[in-house]
């Protein structure tokens, strides 16, 4: 699929909205090479019968005869008979979510993963990093994404889905605004089905026409936050919130060395740092562990991960001195590049009280 790239400025203060085109089944096609150029539906299977349940995301192929989500398992098989459907698998899928995620962390000032293939991020040289993320995502995991780069969160999701897919679209503050400003409402993040009827309803088709509309109307017609937050989406006030975080899968803390190395021990000495922040963090949320990683970006940029699993949950104050050691050395017998920033993930949670995560 051609990588589709468009810069319209350089900007200093932008924000990244990164997703995943049609992850699931693009990891499917992935894991089915046999299958390529055949429409392949993931889905949930009810269990009734053999092709009761429902779609839960198609490849493209899928999508340009008809297919889409929620669909009918039994209606997308008539459109598709010699379709591949398969059982959607939610742990393959939040691994690789997980993988993605410490790729956009490793390169971000600041990131909130919003859900299992969508993230908003914030970083001050977002115009430049926005492409070598989409890269490294390529290059590590022959994955394909669309990503969106503006002076807000909502250009920059606005402009990845403009992009997709496969996608890169840069803006400024003027093509953002412009952007949005002729955007039809419904095609605003925030703005559902009804709300689109209501806004018809008093003449509002497109942003631009909430400019001309009574702000005091709009606050009678819809309640004072989302009457505000309208008008001021009339005015260009567009926000700068990441966002909330989906439920945490794993803590992660990455960090820069003061001179790239392959000594076990200076790079022993920042893990440990970083390991008493990460900690911190499970100590306040009561969290114990069960796995154990570590986050390796080379002198070539590259990342990589060594992980272990242990047989039972791990408690914050646990000393892993060993398993840290013994995965660093794992992978620099593996791997011959001096290593510029090091990283630990702690992961697969379990509540104190023994209630366990989703994942």
């Amino acid at each position: 699929m051609q990588n589709k790239i468009k810069t319209v400025a350089q900007i200093s203060y932008v924000y990244l909205h990164i997703d995943m085109d049609y992850f699931y089944a693009q990891l499917e096609e992935k894991r089915h090479p046999e299958s390529l150029g055949k429409v392949i539906a993931v889905c949930m299977f009810s269990g009734r019968t053999e092709i009761s349940g429902a779609i839960t995301t198609v490849n493209y192929l899928g999508r340009k005869i008809g297919i889409k989500a929620g669909m009918p398992i039994i209606s997308a098989k008539k459109l598709a008979p010699d379709g591949v459907f398969i059982h959607a698998d939610r742990e393959y899928y939040a691994e690789m979510s997980a993988r993605i995620d410490m790729i956009i962390r490793a390169n971000c000032e600041k990131v909130v993963q919003a859900s299992i293939d969508e993230w908003n991020a914030f970083d001050p040289n977002a115009a430049e990093i926005g492409p070598k993320i989409k890269q490294v995502i390529q290059n590590e995991m022959d994955l394909i994404c669309t990503l969106g780069v503006a002076p807000s969160v909502l250009g920059a999701k606005m402009a990845a889905s403009k992009a997709k897919p496969n996608g890169l679209l840069i803006l400024d503050t003027e093509h953002e605004s412009k952007m949005i400003n002729e955007s039809i409402v419904e095609a605003v993040p925030g703005i559902g089905k009804k709300t689109t009827e209501a806004l018809g309803m008093i003449g509002v088709k497109k942003v631009s026409d909430l400019k001309k509309t009574d702000p005091i109307l709009l606050v009678e017609t819809f309640g004072k936050k989302t009457g505000t937050w309208l008008h001021d989406l009339a005015l260009g006030r567009y926000g700068a919130e990441l966002g909330e975080e989906k439920e945490q899968e794993g803590i992660s803390r990455i960090g820069t060395l003061k001179q790239q190395s392959r000594d076990i021990e200076f790079i022993m000495q920042k893990i440990s740092e970083l390991e008493d922040d990460a900690k911190k963090w499970l100590f306040e949320t009561k969290k114990s562990y069960k796995t154990l990683a570590l986050i390796f970006i080379t002198d070539d940029m590259a990342l990589h991960t060594k992980s272990f699993t242990f047989r039972n949950p791990l408690p914050w104050n646990e000393d892993i001195t060993k398993e840290k050691r013994q995965l660093l050395e794992e992978f620099l017998k593996q791997n011959s590049l001096e290593i510029r920033r090091i990283g630990i993930k702690f992961g697969n949670f379990m509540d104190l009280n023994g209630q366990t995560t989703l994942f």
